[in-house]
């Protein structure tokens, strides 16, 4: 498969943000259309990069298909060479002659397809016609292989109904796991699962079947993320104990301020904290109410504001529970200085951190709180404060 040149994602991404014309033609003519569309009975020579609302092939790719489309993709003929789709809907009804790779939301197959399949989406599903020449590994929350698999299947779902034929193994993370139709395993059959396989009686199992139980987090993979979590408390406090340093009268005012309407301070925080996710729940919103000629420039010119107001909410985040952490330590200490009350309180929260029910309390109380405080002093309007300020006024 040859790559995507930095020309051609270039082009199609300018062209649909400058709203090109969206009248459907000839695929040579409009790769770079809102609406990209090769008619049945048309040849397109070569691969084919499109960026558009809707990418529809009812004729002939003659090459690979690369595709960005806001709405869907919908293969109704053929591609000799191999599918990569980015969509929040791919349908294959007609043929791929090498493999595909998607990630979406839905993924329907009826069609043929001559490779291997790796999709990752809420929804797939293989209907009794399609046919899967190679391995077919899915990521879903539903699935369905009812069809013909050459190779193997594997994969993580929450729901997976099987039937068909399956050439190779089996070998899934399921929840639920249900034989709907015959099934025809010519290797084994290995699920992960509390739970039983329904309808196993339709089922013919050339090889074993395996129940295997859900696997525990592995030793070293634990081991790894408390290595990593240390670093991070380690790094935090380093940081916090540098802003203290540089900035002490602001940070010791803000230390002062923590417990004074502290709910008011971490609504305040939260909004700021949060601020990216709120961000991508409106352009869902104004995505979806907008006309679908619209949606894919709107996303175009949407994802680098989102992308560089997470980047500023993670660099707040690294100084963000400075004053928390300080307040803390003040109060269980109270002859701390600045700089100890920074460090005890730093290494009492990354205790917490760890305890495996509460921990995840601490970055969502630690961090809008503390950031709440930093605002409450924006306006520089702190109080000439001795180098235990923060201790005695959370004495007091």
């Amino acid at each position: 498969m040859r790559y995507l040149s930095k020309r051609a994602v270039l082009a199609s991404f300018a062209a649909v943000a400058l709203g090109t014309t969206a009248t459907p033609a000839l695929a040579a003519q409009t790769s770079n259309s809102e609406f990209v569309i090769i008619r049945e009975g048309d040849t397109f020579p070569g691969d084919l990069y499109a960026g558009a609302i809707r990418v529809i092939v009812d004729g002939t790719i003659e090459g690979d298909l690369v595709a960005f489309a806001a709405e869907e993709v919908v293969i109704n003929g053929a591609v000799t060479g191999s599918v990569t789709a980015v969509t929040p809907r791919l349908s294959i009804n007609g043929e791929i002659g090498e493999s595909v790779r998607h990630a979406g939301n839905s993924l329907g197959v009826t069609g043929e397809i001559g490779g291997d399949i790796v999709a990752a989406a809420l929804d797939a599903e293989l209907s009794p016609t399609s046919t899967v020449t190679g391995d077919a590994l899915v990521w879903s929350w539903s699935a369905s292989a009812l069809g013909t698999i050459g190779a193997d299947l594997v994969g993580t779902q929450r729901h997976l109904d099987l039937a068909g034929e399956i050439g190779g193994d089996v070998d899934v993370s399921v929840t639920r796991l249900t034989v709907v139709d015959e099934l025809e395993v010519l290797g084994d059959l290995g699920f992960r699962s509390t739970r039983d396989v329904a309808g196993i009686e339709m089922a013919t199992v050339g090889g074993a079947t395996v129940a295997k139980t859900p696997l525990p987090p592995n030793l070293r993979i634990r081991a790894l993320a408390s290595l990593g979590r240390f670093l991070v408390i380690l790094f935090l406090s380093v940081a916090a104990l540098s802003t203290a340093y540089g900035w002490p009268r602001r940070t010791m005012a803000a230390m002062a301020g923590v417990g004074e309407r502290p709910v008011r301070k971490w609504l305040l925080g939260a909004l700021i904290l949060f601020s990216p996710a709120i961000a991508v729940a409106i352009t869902a919103l104004i995505l979806g109410l907008a006309p679908a000629a619209a949606a894919f420039p709107l996303l175009v010119a949407l994802i680098p504001l989102i992308a560089a107001l997470a980047g500023l909410v993670f660099a707040l985040a690294l100084v963000a529970g400075v004053p928390t952490v300080g307040w803390l330590g003040g109060v269980m200490f109270k002859r701390l200085d600045l700089y100890g009350a920074t460090l005890v309180g730093s290494l009492l929260v990354g205790v917490v951190w760890y305890l495996p029910v509460v921990g995840w309390l601490v970055p969502i109380v630690v961090l809008p709180l503390g950031l709440g405080a930093w605002m409450a002093t924006r306006n520089g309007q702190s109080p000439d404060l001795a180098p235990n300020a923060a201790t005695d006024s959370s004495r007091a």
